[in-house]
């Protein structure tokens, strides 16, 4: 059972893949952690949900991947789809670390299986998980409950106390309670902005009023916001892909 009165090792800022391999990583290292879920326990994993497989580099066939998919291949895929607009030190990172994404989600219960019907040019390079992109989830949220991780859904964080660079505390709201989280660790995975039309205007101008929302509603890009208000460093483009990086970690 939660406690929120305790000062946990690593507190989590959202609940879906990103979220509860930062959740699960930091629990098998021995930290205490606790994984706020803004949305409810129905909605839970933000686009996680609703995604059927990902990308990641290996160097030969698999049981469900046809073939190797070099990292410098997916580098020039990366150049390719975002038109040069790709940080090369951080792409480079993320594809080679890639390579180890396949093992280590098998060891968290994860399934996966072969290309889907239509998606056959995706089989050599796209891990497809078997029952999709919930049953993944679901998968997930069992290892971290086994671990001993807490978490706790409709509970949204509403502001967060950084100073000179560090985490000290988040305000999250549950029910009609208002609450700070003390952790020494911030790790914050809460999403885009993808369900926020307003927000999206800024960048893709009136044309965003028109846009249909394939995700669910609690993607509003809150923590995002208060994590740059904060004087978090923005990387990347803001229309193909939004993330922010901090040393969060408290005195």
């Amino acid at each position: 059972m939660a406690d929120l009165t305790r000062q946990y090792d690593v507190l989590v800022v959202g609940g879906g893949n990103a979220a509860l391999c930062a959740a699960i990583s930091a629990r098998r290292e021995g930290a205490s952690v606790l994984v706020l879920e803004g949305a409810p326990k129905f909605y839970r994993g933000g686009n996680t949900r609703h995604t059927r497989n990902f990308r990641c580099a290996h160097d030969s066939a698999t049981e469900t991947l046809t073939g190797p998919y070099s990292e410098e291949e997916f580098f020039d895929d990366l150049l390719r789809i975002t038109g040069g607009h790709t940080d090369e030190k951080i792409a480079r990172h993320v594809i080679h670390e890639s390579k180890e994404v396949l093992g280590w989600l098998g060891e968290q219960g994860v399934r996966f299986q072969p290309s889907l019907g239509g998606t056959l040019t995706l089989g050599r390079t796209n891990a497809f998980f078997l029952g999709g992109g919930r049953a993944m989830l679901n998968a997930l949220y069992r290892t971290a409950e086994d671990l001993g991780i807490d978490i706790l859904y409709d509970t949204p964080v509403t502001a967060l106390d950084i100073q000179d660079g560090m985490f000290l505390s988040a305000t999250a709201t549950r029910g009609s309670e208002t609450t700070t989280v003390k952790a020494r660790t911030l790790v914050a995975a809460a999403g885009g902005f993808e369900s926020n039309i307003e927000w999206m205007k800024e960048y893709w101008g009136p044309a965003a009023d028109s846009f249909l929302c394939g995700c669910t509603p609690y993607i509003r890009g809150t923590v995002l916001k208060l994590s740059l208000n904060a004087g978090v460093h923005e990387v990347g483009v803001p229309t193909q892909c939004h993330a922010v990086g901090i040393d969060a970690r408290a005195p």
